[in-house]
C-alpha cells in the first residue's frame, strides 16, 4: 500500500532536493537529490525549462511511489524573470550585474521600508535598472512564483520570497505601492501573497490531485524546519548567511542585516556573505590544498570578497584581498588564510545574529562547507555559541518545505533531527577573528572607500 505523504521541494540553482513526510508517523520517507540537465545562457542565468522538466519528471515519479497529499516549494531568494522568445529565463543571485549610481538614487528613497539593502544581490535593483536603461524586461516576480504559476495556473508566493525581492513593505505585508508605481508595474500584475502553509491551490500531476502550498524562501525554510533544536541557523553553501526566527524586526542592526516576513506575528533576520562554497571553489581550481590544509595561527589575513561583498558593506566593489604575506609565506599557508577567511566571514554574520539576541540553544549549522571540518573549527574558535550539527543537514530547506506542505492541510508535524554533534565555542581564534573584523572594515573603507555605516561607494 501506498503512504500518504507531503512533500517539501527545494529547488536550488544546482539541483532540487526533496523530503517525503508520511503524514500518519510524521516521520521521513525518503530525502533525495535530483540533478538538472544543464541549460545555462551565462553564469547564473538559466531558462526556466531546466527547471520545470526536472520537476514534471520528479512530481511524476513521486506520485507513482506514493499517494501525495500536498506539496511546497522552497526556492533560492533572489531571483528575477526575463521574457525571452520561446524560453523565459531566470536571473539568479550570482548572474552578473553591472552597479549604477542613478538606479542607487532611485532606490535610495524607496527601499527604507522593504527590509532590504541598495544592492545589486536584490532583484529589485535589476528591475530598476531595466526601467532606467530599457536594456531587457523584467516580470515582477521571480522562479517561486513562476513555478507556482506552472504547477497551478495562479501566481502565487509567500511573505519571504516577496520580501526578499525588495518589493514588499515588511510591516505593511504588503507591495510597496509606490515602489511599484515607480517601476510602472501594475497591483494586478503582482503574485497573490499568502502564508508559506496556507493552500494556494491544486495541481494535476498524472490524474493525482495534489494541494499546493507556497513554501518559504530557502534560507527561511531550513530555519523554519530546524526551529525546535534552535531558532538561529547559519548555513555554508555557495553563499553563506545567518539568520533567526523572531517577533522583532532586526533591519537597523548595526551589522546591516536584512529582515523579511515569514507570517502575521514573525520575520526572518539574516545577514548574508557572497563569499562561501564559492571562494572554496576558485580555491581548489587554483590548485590550493584548502581540503587537506591544516589551519594555523598567524598574521597572513584573507577578506574573501571575489564577488564584492553583502552584510555588512553591500557593495560590489569590494575585491578579494591578502594581507601580511611576506617572502616565507608558502602555498599552504595561503591555503590555511583562505579557509580561515571563510570561516570569520561566517563567524561574523553568526555574531551579528546573535548579538542581537540570547541564544542559549546555539545555532545550527548546515550546507555542504559543514564537510570542511577545518573550517567548522576556526568558526568554533571565533563564536560565542554552540554550534549544533544535525545529520540530515543537506536537507533543512526541504525538511522546511514538507512541514508547509503538511500544515497546509491541517497536519501539524514536527520533524525528529539526530544531532550529530555539538561544538562548544572555545575562543582559539577570537583574537585573530577580532583583528581581521577590524582590518576588514578598515580595508573597506581606505582601499575601497566603501562605509560600512551606509554601503555606499565613494569615487
Amino acid at each position: 500500500m501506498r503512504k500518504e505523504v507531503s512533500v517539501g521541494l527545494d529547488i536550488g540553482t544546482s539541483a532540487t532536493k526533496y523530503t517525503v513526510i508520511e503524514l500518519s508517523t510524521g516521520a521521513v520517507v525518503a530525502q533525495r537529490r535530483v540533478e538538472y540537465t544543464r541549460k545555462d545562457v551565462a553564469v547564473g542565468v538559466v531558462p526556466m525549462s531546466m527547471y520545470t522538466e526536472a520537476l514534471d519528471q520528479l512530481l511524476g515519479d513521486l506520485v507513482k511511489e506514493y499517494v501525495v497529499r500536498s506539496v511546497a516549494l522552497t526556492t533560492a531568494w533572489y531571483s528575477a524573470i526575463a521574457p525571452t522568445q520561446g524560453d523565459d529565463i531566470v536571473y539568479q543571485w550570482n548572474s552578473s550585474w553591472e552597479r549604477n549610481s542613478d538606479v542607487e538614487r532611485a532606490l535610495r528613497d524607496h527601499l527604507d521600508v522593504s527590509g532590504c539593502h541598495v544592492d545589486i544581490l536584490f532583484p529589485v535593483y535589476k528591475l530598476m535598472t531595466a526601467r532606467l536603461l530599457h536594456d531587457v524586461t523584467f516580470r515582477p516576480y521571480g522562479m517561486k512564483e513562476y513555478l507556482m504559476e506552472w504547477l497551478m495556473g495562479e501566481r502565487v508566493t509567500d511573505y519571504s520570497t516577496a520580501s526578499a525581492s525588495g518589493l514588499l513593505n515588511i510591516r505593511k505585508r504588503d507591495w510597496n505601492e509606490p515602489l511599484l508605481d515607480q517601476l510602472r508595474y501594475r497591483r494586478e500584475e503582482m503574485p497573490r501573497l499568502l502564508r508559506h502553509n496556507a493552500v494556494a491551490g491544486e495541481a494535476n500531476v498524472k490524474g493525482e490531485r495534489l494541494v499546493i502550498a507556497p513554501g518559504l524562501g530557502d534560507g527561511a525554510s531550513a530555519s523554519y524546519a530546524c526551529k525546535a533544536v534552535s531558532e538561529v541557523a547559519a548555513n555554508i553553501g555557495s553563499t553563506m548567511a545567518a539568520r533567526e526566527l523572531s517577533p522583532t524586526i532586526r533591519h537597523g542592526s548595526t551589522e546591516r542585516t536584512w529582515t523579511f516576513v515569514v507570517d502575521e506575528s514573525r520575520y526572518v533576520n539574516g545577514g548574508i556573505s557572497s563569499n562561501g562554497g564559492s571562494v572554496l571553489e576558485w580555491a581548489r581550481g587554483t590548485h590550493q590544498g584548502i581540503d587537506e590544509v591544516k589551519v594555523s595561527h598567524g598574521g597572513e589575513r584573507f577578506h574573501p570578497w571575489l564577488h564584492g561583498e553583502r552584510s555588512p558593506f553591500w557593495s560590489a566593489d569590494l575585491r578579494g584581498t591578502f594581507t601580511g604575506i611576506h617572502v616565507h609565506t608558502d602555498l599552504s599557508t595561503l591555503s590555511g588564510a583562505i579557509v580561515k577567511g571563510v570561516a570569520f566571514t561566517l563567524s561574523r554574520l553568526i555574531n551579528a545574529i546573535t548579538h542581537e539576541r540570547s541564544c542559549p540553544r546555539g545555532v545550527v549549522v548546515a550546507g555542504g562547507g559543514v564537510r570542511l571540518s577545518e573550517m567548522l573549527r576556526v568558526v568554533q574558535g571565533s563564536v560565542s555559541v554552540p554550534l549544533t550539527i544535525l545529520k540530515s543537514f543537506d536537507y533543512l530547506a526541504a525538511d522546511g518545505a514538507a512541514l508547509s506542505a503538511a500544515e497546509a492541510i491541517g497536519v501539524p508535524l514536527e520533524l525528529h533531527h539526530d544531532i550529530s554533534m555539538v561544538l562548544d565555542p572555545n575562543d582559539d581564534f577570537r583574537n585573530e577573528y577580532e583583528h581581521w573584523v577590524e582590518e576588514a572594515n578598515n580595508l573597506a573603507s581606505s582601499i575601497y572607500h566603501v562605509g560600512r555605516s551606509n554601503g555606499t561607494t565613494t569615487t
